[in-house]
């Protein structure tokens, strides 16, 4: 049982991507579960389900996909869907035949074509996909704190959202982050570039219990001080999702517990339960969960002053030259950053190092397709 809830614990970890100093329990016992991780909506597009094995707590950046296995979609009308591994341990659908319908139940069936007793079915309820509403705005608010130096800014986004009809009742969101940065020195080549990250929190929120589906001034999302989002420009993309109350219990329990990391026993990992269960052998564990959503998105832009805004590059190693000739690898290895003419001639050269001289060890030079969109984007005076 103790082995047990070190490998859920273990998941819930990966799901929620906290940083934590871990504590790894001595154990001999070994554990071979399978992890569903995957979701439909209603949008045009490949839908994904990642399967993979559960690892021990001291090999934790370990990922195990699970592999050749047989994965189906089934609706309520009997209408089967199958996916296709194209990468290990990840199942895809074909967006020319599948893509999921407002009012429809799913449900996944997985078999893992493992010979003779370790052979097994599983599958998830049916699951009714519900219309979600659009996000009535995305916004931000500056949140001033006190440091050695001053005043700092953080950043603090919002977002409002309702349902007329009151039938959306519970949300999930995530989002995707991308900002331009600019290396200070004129002289290198690849100068200018741009950073995408995916969020990692639990973001959720029901209505079940107020009289109306309505969200005013929803915290989604915290930036601290000394951040370099916002030095150019800065953009962020909410998806809302529709969820069922049984995966809104699902999700605040995986946040309960990655709130409660003081006390790896503070919340028994046992009764948090997915939606995924062995069909032929009640006592097969399976860990994670299968969602079926629609999906509404809003984008919003911030170009604004931030007090605090982190200088990444002014520690960046340099060496100074008086004669360019002795210099091999200029333009390769060296750029010149500084010059001085008074007097016997004085070179600063910027040393090829981590992100200094080549803005794409931190991001990408390609910009973004939507970068220059401009009917969302929100300024502050």
């Amino acid at each position: 049982m103790k082995v047990l809830r070190l490998f859920i614990f273990l998941l819930l970890m990966f799901l929620t991507g906290n940083c934590i100093t871990p504590f790894f329990p001595e154990t001999e016992e070994e554990m071979d579960m399978l992890v569903v991780s995957g979701m439909i909506t209603d949008q045009y597009g490949i839908n994904t389900v990642r399967l993979t094995r559960s690892v021990p707590l001291e090999r934790q950046n370990i990922e195990r996909p699970y592999r050749n296995c047989s994965l189906i979609i089934k609706d309520d009308l009997d209408n089967v869907f199958n996916l296709t591994e194209n990468k290990p341990g990840l199942y895809e659908t074909d967006p020319e035949q599948f893509k999921g319908e407002v009012g429809r139940k799913y449900k996944l069936i997985i078999n893992n074509n493992r010979p003779g007793e370790n052979n097994h079915i599983y599958e998830s309820p049916f699951i009714e996909l519900i219309q979600v509403p659009s996000i009535d705005s995305v916004y931000y608010a500056k949140v001033d704190e006190d440091s050695h130096f001053g005043i700092v800014n953080a950043c603090q986004i919002y977002l409002d959202t309702q349902d007329a009809l009151n039938k959306c009742r519970n949300f999930r969101w995530d989002f995707t982050e991308t900002w331009e940065f600019h290396l200070p020195y004129d002289s290198v080549k690849h100068r200018i570039c741009w950073i995408t990250q995916n969020s990692q929190y639990i973001r959720i929120k029901s209505t079940s219990l107020m009289s109306e589906s309505r969200i005013i001034g929803f915290p989604l999302y915290y930036i601290p001080p000394y951040s370099d989002r916002f030095g150019v420009k800065y953009s962020i993309l909410v998806n809302q999702y529709s969820i069922s109350s049984q995966e809104y219990d699902y999700w605040q329990k995986v946040q309960n517990m990655a709130e409660n990391v003081g006390n790896l026993y503070d919340v028994v990992p046992m009764s948090i339960a997915g939606n995924m269960y062995c069909t032929d052998d009640s006592t097969e564990m399976v860990l994670g969960y299968f969602s079926v959503s629609s999906v509404t998105s809003k984008r919003i832009f911030i170009k604004d002053n931030f007090e605090g805004l982190t200088d990444r590059y002014s520690d960046c190693p340099y060496k100074k030259v008086y004669r360019l000739e002795d210099v091999q690898g200029l333009g390769s290895i060296y750029w010149i950053i500084d010059h001085q003419w008074d007097g016997p001639s004085e070179y600063w050269l910027l040393t090829r190092f981590e992100d200094c001289a080549d803005c794409r060890l931190r991001g990408t030079d390609v910009e973004p397709s939507f970068w220059h969109e401009d009917e969302e984007e929100t300024y502050n005076d």
